[in-house]
């Protein structure tokens, strides 16, 4: 529950300069569940540049056994290096075939590649010969146990199902940028034939519930992107639900070309935020960004997960569906991503980076889309995405494609942008000041100013807003480098309204990325880091202690490293950690007891009042968030569970905090935060 749902991007070795490219590969695979292992025919069709190689490089992991390799039907001398596999005798042709028969085991700890008895699934790069790629075509025989079913790139050309063994042959003759997976094994399957091409969903037998609003829903957002972008370009498209290990921690889902594999928590989670069908939407976008229009690691980020997030905002914005998930200024990770900055942590848009660490990228990248739509307008914007579908199809792109592109249909210079929001780090912090209202005849003039705060340099357009009772009043304003290149940092405004204002508000709608207060929840948790748990050893430490244990194995599994100690030992050094956890009442806890008075709700014995009411119900647990006391971005959160009868569960939940009976939701709510930087209250 913890575990954000985005995809993990494989891109081919665009820029990776070898003398040949992999154009297509025949490859008949055997898997054996029993012994863990595999065995191979790998027919590569490579094509050779100028000058010819005599020589080519390919990557084989070590523990396969390399039986035989033939070139053009000739036998080949190779040799090995780890995983480098050197095969020499390469003819002089624009075009060479590569036999290569090998097999093993794979007993060993991969993140992308496993083989049990109920079912597999591979990564293409750890299980075929790889190198630069530029897939023209691609079919794979898979050959496995006959009560399974196989999923991988393409259309299933051919199976054929014997007592003890089934064959698939899938096929594809369309560019593609990477093979993807492969997922096989025993699985509950339905689906439907609709105007975009067939879908599929492919469950364990316990999830399978889950088939019947998963497809019309997936149907729905592959038809809307197909109307908006371009047409869906597979002929078919699958959903594979794969067990929680794949991918490692922090992923939910993973896009391959013409298919999805969902981890099974997003089918089991009680998390709205993570259910199945929050994340579709973001991962059905990657058929397009990255597996339409082909970019490199170095532009993934804003490309590629960026793209996809924000693909996701416009299918729910459509469709009236819209959640925290695309909310942007609400967002879950917002909070997170502005202490990650704060901290000086952040990251360029436009660097190679494993995002699957960094969840925050993905609201980052899809906010600055959200703020180029704002800055070219929606006709343009839509029409970007479009013309970019359209004119990079099955080519690898890099950000300066897109830029110029978004120039040129926009009729503006866009450099500013770019190298604010994408080329370099940093968002700017804004003020508000020198508000003044005035009645005058019968309406209400408030003037004000707006500045960028600090040194650092930005452009920056959007809306003051003036509230008053009967609604909100806006005026645009533009701060930093105008049409002649004079830089302003400080501008004007002066809003007229015919009742008098409450409040005057810097960028009322939250379409800025920038620098501003708020309330500490537990959602912010939803980003993982380091914690300490502290566990009270007054009263009841095993009770607490058996808490903290199963909350820190559900926050393992989504990238969190916990550390736990008991009370007794704790520092000042300990406190100063970003994230801690402290278990137990004050009479329980001898650091809660210390620290009670920091929180907005405290104890009274067994008894704790909330807005005015006592609360003693002995079945409750009081969680509460704040900011660290002792670290600058830091935040601290309190589980008090009332008695040994109380069986919390420490999640997300979009509040600062809540009064818990087991999993249900007694009360909740957000502690109030002023910033005196946006808002200005009208006495």
């Amino acid at each position: 529950m913890w575990t954000a749902s985005f995809c993990l991007l494989t891109c081919g070795l665009a820029d990776e300069k070898t003398g040949f490219e992999i154009v297509s590969h025949n490859a008949s695979l055997r898997i054996y569940p029993s012994s863990n292992s595999i065995s191979c025919i790998d027919t590569l069709v490579l094509k050779l540049s100028e000058p010819r190689p005599q020589e080519i490089n390919v990557r084989l992991f070590p523990w396969f056994s390399i039986e035989n390799i033939s070139v053009d039907g000739r036998q080949a001398d190779y040799s090995r290096d780890k995983e480098i596999l050197k095969i020499k005798d390469i003819d002089g042709d624009s075009l060479a075939s590569v036999v290569i028969s090998y097999s093993g085991s794979l007993r060993y700890q991969s993140e992308f590649s496993k083989i049990t008895p109920e079912r597999a699934v591979l990564r293409a790069e750890e299980i075929f010969p790889y190198t630069k790629s530029a897939l023209q075509s691609v079919q794979l025989t898979l050959i496995v146990p006959g009560n399974w079913e196989t999923i991988a790139l393409g259309e299933l050309l051919l199976r054929n199902t014997t007592q003890d063994s089934s064959v698939f042959v899938w096929g594809s003759n369309m560019p593609v940028a990477t093979m993807g997976w492969i997922c096989a094994g025993k699985f509950k399957s339905n689906g439907i034939k609709s105007e975009n091409g067939n879908i599929a969903i492919h469950l364990f037998e316990e999830d399978s519930s889950s088939a019947p609003n998963v497809i019309p829903y997936t149907a729905d957002v592959l038809k809307f992107y197909s109307e908006k972008f371009s047409p869906y370009r597979f002929p078919k498209l699958d959903i594979v639900e794969v067990e929680d290990w794949v991918a490692g921690r922090n992923v939910l889902a993973i896009a391959a070309p013409s298919f999805i594999m969902v981890k099974k928590q997003a089918f089991t989670t009680d998390d709205k935020f993570n259910k199945v069908q929050s994340i579709l939407a973001h991962e059905i976008a990657h058929q397009w960004w990255s597996h339409t229009v082909f970019v490199n690691d170095s532009d993934a980020a804003f490309l590629s997960e960026g793209m996809c997030e924000y693909s996701a905002h416009l299918y729910n914005e459509s469709h009236g569906t819209m959640t925290l998930r695309d909310s942007l200024n609400r967002h879950p990770l917002l909070r997170p991503l502005l202490m990650r900055i704060q901290q000086g942590k952040d990251v360029p848009l436009r660097k190679k980076a494993d995002l699957r660490s960094l969840l925050t990228h993905y609201l980052k990248a899809a906010y600055v889309h959200h703020m180029l739509r704002n800055t070219i307008g929606d006709t343009v914007f839509l029409d970007l995405y479009r013309e970019y579908a359209r004119r990079f199809s099955l080519k690898y792109v890099d950000m300066n494609n897109f830029q110029k592109l978004a120039g040129e249909l926009s009729h503006k210079k866009l450099d500013w942008f770019f190298d604010e929001w994408v080329i370099n780090p940093g968002i700017p912090r804004l003020k508000i000041y020198n508000v003044k209202s005035s009645e005058r005849e019968k309406e209400w003039i408030t003037r004000g100013r707006v500045r960028i705060a600090g040194y650092d340099k930005f452009t920056i357009a959007g809306f003051v807003g003036v509230k008053t009772a009967g609604g909100l009043e806006k005026k645009y304003f533009r701060l930093g480098a105008d049409s002649t290149g004079i830089y302003r940092n400080d501008v004007p405004f002066e809003i007229a309204t015919k009742e008098k204002p409450l409040r005057v508000m810097l960028d009322p709608d939250g379409d800025i990325l920038k620098i501003q207060k708020l309330s500490s929840k537990l959602s912010d948790l939803r980003d993982p880091s380091f914690g300490l748990m502290i566990i009270g050893t007054l009263r009841n430490r095993e009770h607490l202690l058996k808490l903290a244990k199963s909350d820190s194995v559900e926050m393992d599994k989504g990238g969190w490293s916990i550390t736990m100690k008991y009370d007794t030992s704790v520092t000042l050094a300990d406190l100063q950690q970003e994230r801690v956890f402290i278990y137990g009442k004050p009479e329980e806890n001898r650091v809660a007891a210390e620290l009670e008075k920091k929180f907005p709700f405290c104890f009274r014995n067994d008894s704790v009042e909330i807005n005015g009411e006592i609360i003693s119900d002995s079945t409750l647990t009081l969680i509460q968030v704040i900011d660290n006391p002792f670290v600058a971005n830091g935040t601290m959160t309190w589980i008090a569970p009332f008695s040994e009868k109380s069986t919390p569960e420490l999640l997300p939940y979009d509040a600062s905090w809540i009064l818990l009976k087991g999993k249900e939701e007694i009360s909740s709510g957000t502690w109030e935060v002023k910033d005196e930087d946006l808002v200005v209250e009208i006495k």
